[in-house]
């Protein structure tokens, strides 16, 4: 009997706090526009600029995968130098794939890559001048230089090239893009939690002798808070869905202007909206949820202290 009576009281208590709530933003309906076209306001900017980071970590993947290290053997060494280097390189756990070049298959690529030297190439099939590599690629771009650096000590080695400056390049760009996208996030979070918590604040304070009173007949300071945090929850999570629904149509025109048309960089393409839309759409509804539950609880602090 007394579980069943708990649980009514509950339930009651729930209901009273939806529909405080819902009373709240009714009667604080511009200020309740404005918190959610706040919180729409940021996130749309703060997507636009998540569809760039995830779309720069996307082409970044696409061309750290492309990297390659060429290994160039030494001129006189012998087959069994060439085996045994190998060997050496399938142990290596750090290098995912291994291609052996010969000299005739370096000249082809070079004559393909060269055509409007053809003339000059013709003569070389005889005495062909190019050395013979290994052309590997590493499971991941920043162990690249560790990679170069350890093969290169191994017999039969001439020298490796991977473009050094290249990678150092991309990884600090990739680095750059995080760096930007978190100022990003943390100035707009602080935009979006002061304008809701200003909003919140003036509802609670032409609610404060009502505060006053559930005080003085006992109400704790959580009974109090929990409709207001719910609020700015509501406020929040609806400008999230809002905003969703909004970088979600912007990103697929964007996709339907750019279809078609040739790869950006070296064969790399926009990110496709399923590895991009998800991961925005939870992080919004995470962030629009506790931004709103966060400005509503920092405002309403101080009109408890009676």
């Amino acid at each position: 009997m007394t579980r069943k009576a708990g649980t009514t009281v509950k339930i009651h208590t729930f209901k009273y706090f939806v529909r405080d709530t819902a009373r709240s933003i009714k009667r604080n309906t511009l200020m309740s526009i404005a918190s959610v076209v706040s919180v729409i306001a940021a996130l749309v900017i703060l997507g636009i600029f998540l569809v760039i980071a995830l779309n720069i970590q996307h082409m970044t993947n696409d061309m750290e995968s492309q990297l390659e290290l060429k290994v160039f053997v030494e001129k006189d060494a012998t087959e069994e130098q060439k085996d045994q280097l190998e060997e050496l390189l399938k142990a290596d756990s750090r290098i995912t794939e291994i291609r052996f070049e010969s000299k005739d298959e370096a000249l082809q690529k070079m004559s393909e890559n060269l055509e409007q030297y053809q003339g000059i190439l013709q003569g070389l099939e005889g005495d062909n001048p190019l050395p013979e590599s290994f052309i590997l690629r590493v499971s991941d771009a920043a162990e690249i230089k560790e990679v170069s650096d350890s093969v290169s000590e191994l017999d039969g080695v001439d020298y490796i090239n991977y473009g050094e400056g290249y990678v150092d390049a991309l990884m600090k760009f990739n680095d750059f893009t995080n760096m930007l996208s978190l100022a990003v996030l943390l100035i707009l979070t602080g935009i979006s939690v002061f304008i809701i918590y200003n909003t919140i604040k003036l509802t609670v304070f032409s609610r404060r002798k009502e505060i006053s009173i559930m005080k003085y007949v006992g109400a704790t300071n959580w009974y109090i808070r929990v409709p207001f945090i719910i609020e700015g929850g509501v406020l929040g999570l609806t400008g999230a869905v809002l905003a969703i629904l909004v970088v979600r149509n912007i990103y697929y025109y964007l996709l339907g202007a750019v279809s078609g048309q040739s790869a950006l960089i070296m064969g790399v393409s926009f990110a496709p909206p399923e590895a991009v839309l998800p991961s925005i759409t939870l992080y919004f509804m995470i962030y629009g949820l506790i931004v709103g539950a966060a400005g509503s609880l920092f405002s309403i602090t101080k009109f408890l202290d009676v």
